[in-house]
Formats: structure tokens, C-alpha cells, sequence
């Protein structure tokens, strides 16, 4: 069921499908200028061996942003306080692109909330303080709908409009839905935001996926971050984009479901 709940003084939009007290709980982060519907068709598989959680985080779907400038700190500070609101004591974090930086400054300073990750197309430190502030500049000036195509061409792998057009159009609204505050607010955060030196004392069991046709966080900067990480697995989806939970699901539920099997999140 869809719910709006306050926290840290803003209204967060999140979906919790509690099937049984006695599964784990995947919580999904989603992306840059996307919500949380880019996991629906991973969910509808995952939530028959877990509890599901998502949400939109703030200035993003429909979700409250009530500071103009925010920080990877402070989301990762919004996730733990709806895991408390909700009584949740423990996460197996999935986050995607900046979700996944989320997922690992949520280890650091709530490491006891963590049973394990699974960081996807992320990686300890996403792009350049300059790249990051001219994207800024540009969408303060002429709207995020500016470089909504050149974003878009970014996101998915060669051909995935053509083949795949119901699902590209969503993404399209999806992304031109977000507020350019929201957009901007995350983009100040990314530009901030480096958890390189972090990463060794990462201590659980961590997948680190890549698409293998990601021009956001490519197969190199994701592997970086896997060496880095002391007990990751790394699997790269050939021929996926940056978002292989649109593009690839069921290889991606796959690659989820095999890496929590191994490390005893599944009876598979």
C-alpha cells in the first residue's frame, strides 16, 4: 500500500509490503530523476522471498524536499529515520546509481541496520565536482527538460527505446516529472560526495552489479569499487544500460537472488 509519512520535518512517499516477520527486507534507492516505479518489475519477484520496501527520496516522485541544498549524509539520515518509523531493525540496502553511494553512507553510519548490499551501477564516487556543477548550472538556467534526452541517452543500452518503447516513455516521465530543485539538490550532493577511502571497512557480503553499455557509471568505476569492497561479488549484465531493473530485470532478479542464496538470504 502507498503511504506519505512525515519524517525530518518532510512528507516521504513509500510503498511496504510486509508479507512476513520473519523474511528480510529489501529496501530500494533509486536513481537520479527517477522514483520509485523503476522497481516494480523487479519487486513482483523479489516480494515472494522478501518484505519489500521503497520510497522516493526527497525532491523526487512524491516526496517532500523542504531544504534547498541536501547531502548524501542527509538522505541517507531520511532512510534511517523512516526505518524507524517503521520499526524496521534490519535492511538489505539495493540502490542504484546514487541510491547505491546512499546504501553505503547508510552502512557507515548505521552499519547495524545492514544484513548485506547490493550496490548497481554506483560506485564510491559518481562523476566530477565540475561535471556535476555545470549540469547545475544548466538546468538553474534552462530546465532539467533541457538535457532530458541527453540524459535519457545515457540511462539505457543501444536500441532499448526502439524495442522497448512503453517502458523508455516511462522513464522519459519519470525523469520530467522530477523537479529541478529535487535534480539539482541530488546533483549538489553527488558533487560532494566520496566514499573511496570508506569502502575497505565495508564488512558484510556486497554485490556490486554493472551494466555492461553504462555510459553513467561504467564497468570500470564499478569494478573499482568492488576491489575495493573486502567480501564483493561483482557481475557485469553484457549489453545493459544504466538502469538494468527497466532494462533487465529478470537478469538482474536473477543475479540478486543467486548472490543472496550464496550468502543465505534465500532458501534457492
Amino acid at each position: 500500500m502507498l503511504k506519505t509519512i512525515k519524517i525530518n520535518a518532510h512528507y516521504t512517499h513509500y510503498e511496504y509490503l510486509k508479507t512476513d516477520p520473519k523474511k528480510s527486507t529489501l529496501v530500494f534507492i533509486n536513481s537520479l530523476g527517477t522514483d520509485h516505479r523503476i522497481w516494480s518489475h523487479v519487486v513482483a519477484e523479489l516480494g515472494q522471498t522478501f518484505n519489500i520496501l521503497k520510497y522516493d527520496k526527497q525532491g523526487h516522485g512524491l516526496s517532500e524536499q523542504t531544504k534547498k541544498s541536501l547531502s548524501i549524509s542527509n538522505y541517507a539520515d531520511d532512510l534511517i529515520a523512516l526505518l524507524t518509523a517503521l520499526s524496521i531493525d534490519k535492511v538489505i540496502p539495493i540502490g542504484l546509481s546514487i541510491g547505491g553511494i546512499i546504501a553505503q553512507e547508510l552502512y557507515r553510519k548505521r552499519r547495524d541496520l545492514v544484513e548485506k548490499l547490493i550496490l548497481t551501477n554506483t560506485a564510491t564516487k559518481i562523476g566530477s565536482r565540475d561535471s556535476w556543477n555545470q549540469r547545475i548550472q544548466t538546468v538553474e538556467h534552462n530546465g532539467l527538460a533541457s538535457i532530458s534526452d541527453l540524459i535519457l541517452s545515457k540511462w539505457f543500452g543501444p536500441g532499448f527505446a526502439i524495442k522497448n518503447p512503453d517502458r523508455f516513455a516511462v522513464a522519459k516521465v519519470m525523469l520530467l516529472q522530477t523537479p529541478d530543485a529535487g535534480y539539482i539538490a541530488a546533483c549538489q550532493a553527488l558533487s560532494n560526495a566520496d566514499l573511496t577511502a570508506f569502502a575497505p571497512d565495508i564488512q558484510v557480503p556486497t554485490l556490486c552489479i554493472a551494466g555492461g553499455d553504462d555510459q553513467a557509471t561504467p564497468t570500470g568505476v564499478v569494478r573499482a569499487m568492488a576491489n575495493l569492497i573486502p567480501q564483493s561479488d561483482f557481475y557485469e549484465l553484457s549489453g545493459v544500460g544504466h538502469i538494468p531493473c527497466l532494462e533487465a530485470e529478470q537478469e538482474f532478479t536473477k543475479t540478486v537472488l543467486n548472490f543472496l542464496g550464496k550468502h543465505g538470504g534465500t532458501d534457492l
